[in-house]
């Protein structure tokens, strides 16, 4: 990758790897502290990384970085869950499908998310997904299948109702 090749990809895949890590539950500042050190790392790395791979290959440093702090924070996240009970709201006409979506999408695991905000969201097939995120297609496809029936359970206890 040359160096204009490398600004082009600044320019063009900045706002697609910030919006995925906030989305895999990043927050703003842990989002941006991700995207930076991926364009860091793919700096480091520009003349070992094809430009057709830039843009997974960050997609990739983004996803490992959000693990990483992941996993650092599980002890406290483990102690703040048990202290708050589980968020259910009651059905009422006024549900707003988008917010319950994004609380489900919340309680999923941090790879489960991952795997479906590419899948859904970003439009990654699951070969692509699987080069990403570091895992076999089976287990992105296993994943995939998991988090929407988590979704799924999530969308009705919070009083989404599909037959409507």
């Amino acid at each position: 990758m040359t160096q204009k090749e490398y600004n082009n990809g600044v320019r063009l895949w900045a706002d697609d790897v910030y919006r995925f890590a906030v989305r895999c539950g990043g927050g703003e500042e842990l989002s941006k502290d991700a995207v930076q050190e991926a364009y860091a790392s793919l700096w480091e790395r520009r003349e070992k990384v094809p430009a057709e791979k830039g843009k997974s290959f960050l997609l990739t440093v983004v996803h490992n970085h959000l693990m990483s702090q992941h996993r650092h924070s599980r002890v406290h996240q483990q102690t703040a869950q048990q202290l708050v009970p589980p968020l259910l709201v009651a059905p009422d006409e006024g549900f707003d499908l988008k917010e319950a979506l994004r609380k489900a999408l919340e309680r999923l695991p941090q790879v489960q998310r991952a795997a479906v905000e590419l899948k859904d969201v970003e439009g990654y097939s699951c070969k692509e997904i699987a080069e990403i995120l570091s895992l076999s297609e089976t287990q992105v496809s296993v994943y995939l299948f998991r988090a929407r029936v988590s979704l799924k359970k999530t969308l009705i206890a919070l009083g989404y109702d599909n037959n409507n």
